[in-house]
């Protein structure tokens, strides 16, 4: 630590303005929500493992992946599309107005569409029937998380009061279960909870924001420009999820709500670890943007650095997962879940892999505009994933599934590679000679 204060100094660079940077701050506060999403959860996971059991979490489980379905579909790539723009242009108050206002009335079309489809889905869930309330709770939980305004402070990169916000709303969600679960009955109060304290927050960020910009009605104008503006965004987001979501899904609609308990139980805590690579992505993301406009050598030193970071911290989780994989499990999910053990170390792949592709696909590919390359990948691998979980998990259940996403996840990292090489733009062999030729 102090040889390298040393070299910083040496070249000008002040510890104490990298702590007071806004860069670092954001990523600080997005670590929180980060963390946060994942901590809070998983605190709960040990009570509600042995309270629930595997067959009534697996229920949980499978409803939370719904309302999943429909967070992705009510926030519809605004995260990454409206954050750009936010981004390109945050001292335009009137722009910023407007933005806001199209993404707003496109939410709530989006959502009372969401709520349409529900009955629908609940029809063709045959082995889910009799459970419609927590399905119901699973759903209104998913819209109310998709209702976020995070990413216009992502944009604005001024994430603290909105990041505290977002920890208190889950830490409110996880308090709760352990006051109003006590069995097996009470496993649609789990979604009810974080139903009410998600959208609690949603709420309050879209008031600070009016505090931000001016009010402005969102017109059919302004809610068709985000949609249009923003489908290149939602096909990503809802393809990468046919291989990402889709899969406690897919093990449902083969399985049995046991199978999904047990793949999800140990699918959470892996997921856990990688969200928290996660904030850096998320906070270089406007940087990125913005200095590819600015200073083309600066942004690919940038993304050297996090790709450097980001798999290196992948691959040694991926290692410690590995070794801890059966007190991990009987520790946190209990000894009915021990089956659960082979899943987890398969799944530890996932760390070093997904590292890889989220600083080639979103850190880069998005920044520089290529997103149609970008959603042909994610395309692609959706739907492989869609005929290879089916197959995979109809003859080896769990197993089965985690060694399809393990597959998958790794094609994408090697088709990014791939594609950024054959268009000059891979920044670790074209880095010198990298041109921007209508990739914005």
């Amino acid at each position: 630590m102090i040889f390298l204060r040393d070299r910083l100094l040496s070249k000008g660079i002040s510890i104490r303005r990298i702590r007071e940077s806004r860069l670092s701050q954001n990523i600080a506060a997005l670590y929180g929500t980060q963390i946060a999403s994942y901590i809070f959860p998983l605190l709960t996971v040990p009570y509600l493992a042995r309270i629930l059991g595997p067959f009534h979490w697996g229920m949980v489980a499978f409803a939370q992946a719904l309302g999943l379905y429909l967070s992705i579909v009510v926030d519809y790539g605004f995260q990454l599309s409206a954050t750009r723009q936010v981004a390109q242009m945050r001292d335009d108050r009137e722009y910023l107005a407007n933005i806001v206002a199209g993404v707003i009335g496109a939410k709530a079309l989006l959502a009372i569409g969401c709520l349409a489809a529900v009955p629908l889905a609940q029809y063709f869930m045959i082995s889910f029937r009799g459970y419609e309330l927590i399905i119901w709770a699973g759903c209104l939980a998913g819209i109310g998380q998709g209702c976020s305004m995070l990413w216009f402070y992502q944009g604005i990169e001024r994430m603290k009061i909105p990041a505290a916000l977002d920890v208190l709303g889950r830490a409110c969600a996880a308090g709760g279960v352990f006051l109003f679960v006590h069995s097996q009955t009470d496993a649609w109060k789990v979604l009810a909870l974080q139903f009410a304290c998600y959208g609690g927050v949603s709420l309050s960020l879209l008031i600070m924001v009016y505090k931000e910009v001016p009010f402005r009605i969102p017109t059919r104008e302004t809610t068709g420009r985000a949609l249009r503006d923003s489908a290149g965004m939602f096909l990503f987001r809802s393809a990468s999820s046919l291989y990402t979501v889709a899969n406690t899904i897919i093990l449902g609609a083969v399985s049995t709500p046991v199978a999904v308990g047990l793949y999800t139980g140990v699918e959470r805590p892996v997921r856990a670890l990688l969200s928290l690579m996660t904030p850096i992505s998320q906070s270089l993301y406007p940087r990125l943007n913005k200095l590819l406009i600015s200073d083309r050598q600066k942004a690919i030193a940038l993304v050297r650095i996090s790709f450097g970071v980001m798999v290196l911290g992948g691959v040694l989780l991926c290692g410690m997962v590995l070794l801890a994989a059966p007190t991990i499990v009987r520790v946190v999910l209990g000894p009915r879940f021990e089956p659960a053990v082979p899943v987890m170390r398969i799944l530890s792949l996932l760390l070093p892999i997904i590292a890889a592709s989220n600083v080639l696909g979103i850190q880069w590919m998005l920044p520089l505009g290529m997103d149609r390359a970008f959603n042909k990948i994610i395309i692609c691998a959706g739907l492989i994933n869609l005929t290879l979980g089916l197959w995979w998990a109809s003859h080896w259940q769990y197993i089965g599934m985690a060694w399809a996403v393990v597959a998958i996840e790794a094609m994408v990292t090697m088709a990014m590679w791939i594609i950024l090489g054959r268009h000059k733009a891979n920044p670790f062999t074209d880095g010198s000679s990298l041109r921007l030729r209508g990739c914005r």
